[in-house]
């Protein structure tokens, strides 16, 4: 309303002069925008701030760490800005948006020379190794890639277990020794029946007994695979991991601390 009113009130918003000789009159109608013009100020608003903005505020927390958000926002903004680009809608900024991708792609390869980005994604019990499995592919997608003539596809799931196994290995060896396990009696060791039912469930119990003892006192080996296999249904990507750690589960993953 103001632009249709303003010429006639004010005049044009300015003149291109030359040689001291009005050349053109600019009228502040020249600035207003058509439906066409803020279709473009929408789309504009959806890849920057729908997209872009909204997934930098994973990161604003002033009570949890955050560190952990890195690759699956970075990846959630990737996809977003990968199916824009060969939408129709989006081919006017075709050419911005793969810019955008470049620029994202840059900072995704550093990733890899930062393993720390890895290990906090694996240690947020709602992601683990489940997550970059799905995402960055199995034995069976590298088998599948090839068989289909990629003799350079990687296993990347594998690769981050590595990651997480040499961090781990690292640790180890400052950190304390397992406790020593005391032996089977000699007269629960031997392989002959004892005779009666309740002697050899003694027998029997006691091996389980130890077995289990064994294994929990296993290293950072046994730990991790029991972590890693466990899949709780009380954790979301929200869940504060710092008191998952410290408190739901100090105990254990021991290894972890």
């Amino acid at each position: 309303m103001f632009i249709g009113t303003a010429d006639a009130l004010f005049g044009p918003i300015t003149t291109i002069r030359r040689q001291g000789r009005t050349i053109k009159y600019i009228p502040w109608t020249a600035f207003k925008f058509t439906m066409a013009d803020w279709e473009c100020v929408n789309d504009t608003c959806t890849i920057i701030a729908q997209d872009a903005n909204s997934i930098q505020q994973y990161f604003s927390s002033e009570q949890q760490p955050t560190l952990w958000r890195s690759i699956p926002a970075i990846e959630e903004l990737q996809t977003a800005w990968e199916a824009k680009l060969t939408a129709s809608k989006y081919i006017l900024y075709k050419d911005v948006i793969q810019k955008g991708l470049d620029k994202l792609g840059k900072y995704y390869q550093k990733f890899d020379d930062k393993p720390v980005y890895v290990l906090v994604l694996v240690l947020h019990p709602y992601y683990k190794l489940t997550y970059i499995k799905m995402q960055w592919g199995s034995p069976e997608e590298q088998a599948h890639e090839y068989a289909a003539g990629n003799p350079n596809t990687v296993d990347w799931h594998d690769e981050a277990l590595k990651v997480v196994e040499n961090t781990m290995e690292e640790y180890s060896k400052h950190s304390s020794p397992p406790a020593t396990i005391s032996p089977i009696p000699s007269y629960m060791d031997s392989g002959a029946p004892t005779g009666t039912v309740d002697s050899d469930y003694d027998r029997h119990r006691r091996m389980l007994v130890d077995q289990a003892s064994r294994e929990y006192n296993a290293g950072w080996h046994a730990e991790l695979r029991c972590y890693l296999s466990d899949i709780p249904d009380n954790v979301s990507k929200d869940t504060d991991i710092i008191e998952w750690w410290s408190v739901s589960h100090p105990d254990a993953y021991c290894n972890f601390h």
